[in-house]
Formats: C-alpha cells, sequence, structure tokens
C-alpha cells in the first residue's frame, strides 16, 4: 500500500537565525489599516536559502519544518503549499552586500574631517580668525 503524502509538517524547533538583519528601504508592507511598515532583509547562508526554496522554512517566520511545502507554517499559519515558491520568487535578491561601503580608514578621515570643520565654525563663530581648514581626500590604496 502506498504511503499517502503528508500536507502538514511539524516545527523541528530549529529556526533560522539569519546572520545579518537590515530594513529594506525599497520595499514596504501595506497594514489593512493604511499603515505602510518597512520590510526586513535577512542575511541567510546558501544552506538556509535552499531550505527555504525546498519548502522546508518559512519564508514569513523562518521556521524550520520536518517536511517539504505543508499546506500552511505550523507556526504562523502562513499558505506554504499555495505562496511559498511566489513570496520566493518576488523577495529573493540574490547575493548583497551587508554593512557600509567604505573602508575603516575611510571612515576615520571622513570623521577628522568633520571634527575639523565642526572646530572651524565653532570657532569662526565665536570671532576667531583662522585660516580655511584644507581639505584632505583620502586614497584608497590599490585602485
Amino acid at each position: 500500500m502506498a504511503k499517502r503524502k503528508r500536507h502538514t509538517a511539524r516545527p523541528t524547533g530549529r529556526p533560522i537565525v539569519p546572520a545579518y538583519t537590515d530594513v529594506d528601504i525599497d520595499a514596504y508592507t501595506q497594514m489593512p489599516d493604511g499603515r505602510k511598515l518597512q520590510k526586513t532583509v535577512f542575511g541567510l547562508t546558501e544552506e538556509q536559502v535552499g531550505r527555504i526554496k525546498a519548502g522546508y522554512v518559512c519564508i514569513k517566520c523562518l521556521e524550520d519544518h520536518d517536511a517539504p511545502f505543508p499546506d500552511n507554517c505550523a507556526v504562523c499559519s502562513f499558505p506554504m503549499r499555495e505562496r511559498q515558491t511566489e513570496e520566493f520568487r518576488k523577495d529573493f535578491r540574490g547575493n548583497i552586500r551587508f554593512g557600509p561601503s567604505t573602508t575603516i580608514e575611510e571612515e576615520y578621515a571622513i570623521a577628522e574631517e568633520k571634527l575639523q570643520r565642526d572646530a572651524y565654525d565653532r570657532a569662526t563663530k565665536l570671532g576667531l580668525i583662522l585660516p580655511k581648514p584644507s581639505i584632505v581626500v583620502p586614497t584608497v590604496k590599490g585602485t
């Protein structure tokens, strides 16, 4: 006798924990009362993304299940069988970089320049005559 395919799944108790999270400035969710909430971007490993794509992990709450594509997520009731693939195709961004686009040395140079400008502005407001601050453009090694 053939086994019937199970349409329910149990949580494994191992939720996916993103390595990074950030606010998506380009996307939002519109609530029924009209409020707009910004979406979150999750930094996941290739293995984690593969489990979401294979239907083992709910794309909405990141709960891991013991069987792929249950009718609904056991935790948040998201209709995984019906909408998981569509949501993945809509929300997946591929490989993106998290964090600042500058190096720590460039950040120090920017902070130093700001300190010099602020000090110059305070001195001129007090009536002191100072030479114009010299602006140093940091050079990036290897370019």
